[in-house]
């Protein structure tokens, strides 16, 4: 048993005065919360996303693997702050016993680079990927629709859907997922939109 402290509302960088220091102002209240009796700390999405001059909460991923290194979208921090921040806001909720869950957005993602050709719609579509952190690039294979998914499952905003039957797509996600435990040391996970993919992503 657990009680876990949601550490994050909409908009909530801008309205506490925090933009680019929600990282730091999170982890200045860690000893209180543990203090409180709370065992984890759901954090907001860490990733980059396509918005950041928006600025954006981390619903339109765009570069996974950048959580605030990268001068890409408006920036190098995330809204939120920087890598090097939300590691010591880890460091230090692990230092109270408190453990530390990333909010995964595996839906869809946003903020392409460039459009190309979808033949299958024979249309041009924003899904052309080229991050700075240099994984997880996307092209129009990596989305609905395409010889993985034989339908579009429209969008999500406005923003493509990830086709996880793509082979490529899964092992990059089940990648990512290992290297958010592995290195930066999260502890779980809560998903985004999940009834938007399918299970054997989560089961894996």
């Amino acid at each position: 048993m657990g009680v876990m402290m949601q550490t994050f509302y909409w908009d909530c960088p801008r309205a506490e005065g925090k933009e680019f220091q929600w990282w730091n102002y999170i982890r200045e209240q860690v000893p209180a919360l543990a203090k409180a009796g709370f065992t984890s700390l759901w954090l907001p999405p860490a990733h980059k996303a396509a918005n950041l001059a928006g600025p954006s909460m981390g619903y339109d991923p765009y570069d996974y693997y950048d959580l605030g290194e990268f001068d890409q979208k408006g920036g190098v921090p995330t809204w939120f702050g920087t890598r090097a921040e939300l590691e010591s806001l880890i460091q230090a909720a692990h230092s109270h016993k408190l453990s530390v869950i990333a909010d995964m957005v595996f839906n869809h993602n946003s903020g392409a680079d460039a459009q190309e050709l979808n033949p299958i719609l024979n249309q041009m579509r924003w899904t052309l990927f080229t991050p700075k952190s240099g994984k997880f690039a996307r092209n129009w294979e990596c989305f609905h629709p395409s010889k993985y998914e034989s339908w579009d499952e429209m969008t999500f905003g406005d923003m493509p859907d990830l086709s996880h039957r793509n082979p490529y797509v899964f092992n990059e996600l089940i990648n990512l997922a290992r290297w958010l435990i592995e290195e930066i040391r999260f502890d779980g996970f809560r998903y985004d939109f999940v009834k938007g993919f399918n299970s054997a992503t989560i089961q894996a």
